[in-house]
């Protein structure tokens, strides 16, 4: 069986490095495209299984791709999910109106950006590696300042150790060291708390899962480092 092909088109680095790294344990064959344009010939040349776009883009936007897209008999049948920044009015009308077959919103959420390929692509895997990690941590939440430790560690985030009032959805500034590394810094958002009443996981100490938003590139490459010489699947 031939392997699956899947096109990401984005013109930040940081979101390109994160969005491949979602799909770094499945067996498809990814390739990139920085702006509209350059999707366009690659999706003409190649004839990806799969795309993903965002939908601002330098040359030509999202929207404009995707609508030549699926107004050309050779290319229309290939799915194109619309990466659209969170918290625009109205967000998904404009990858649909393009003729899009899906919409999510950024900064992307791993699983929901895993769960939309797979509806095309069941060979997308849905697991990402996670790796322990024993780590001192320090955030800011709310104005205040609080210390912690880091549990574990994966592209996508950390759980962190700590007791404080802290909710779902809350954003913090995180900083942490990882063995070998820099001070790593991020902003981040509190994808699930676990604490007191909320003990969704008694096995690990109290403390509070989060998804980065935002980490500069060679921090972000100190954690993909640390992980592929911790993990037994890298």
């Amino acid at each position: 069986m031939k392997t699956p092909v899947i096109l990401l088109v984005e013109n930040e680095p940081f979101f390109l490095s994160l969005l491949k790294d979602f799909l770094k344990n499945s067996p498809v064959t990814v390739l990139t495209a920085t702006d509209g344009k350059e999707a366009l010939r690659i999706a003409r040349e190649q004839k990806p299984n799969l795309i993903y776009m965002n939908l601002r883009l330098p040359d030509m936007d999202g929207m404009a791709c995707c609508e030549q897209i699926k107004g050309d008999s050779d290319l229309r049948s290939i799915p194109v999910i619309m990466m659209v920044k969170e918290g625009k009015e109205h967000a998904p009308k404009p990858g649909l109106a393009a003729g899009c077959d899906g919409v999510i919103t950024k900064p992307v959420d791993r699983r929901e950006f895993l769960e939309a390929g797979r509806r095309f692509i069941p060979q997308v895997e849905r697991r990402h590696p996670r790796v322990r990690c024993a780590a001192l941590a320090v955030f800011n939440a709310g104005g205040s300042s609080f210390h912690g430790s880091i549990e574990d560690i994966s592209f996508r985030g950390v759980y962190v150790v700590s007791r404080c009032n802290i909710e779902i959805e809350d954003r913090i500034r995180l900083g942490f060291f990882i063995p070998g590394s820099d001070l790593i810094e991020t902003d981040a958002r509190v994808a699930w708390v676990n604490q007191g009443h909320r003990r969704v996981k008694p096995v690990l100490p109290e403390g509070f899962g989060v998804e980065f938003l935002s980490i500069a590139p060679n921090a972000f490459d100190q954690v993909k480092r640390f992980i592929a010489s911790t993990s037994p699947h890298q």
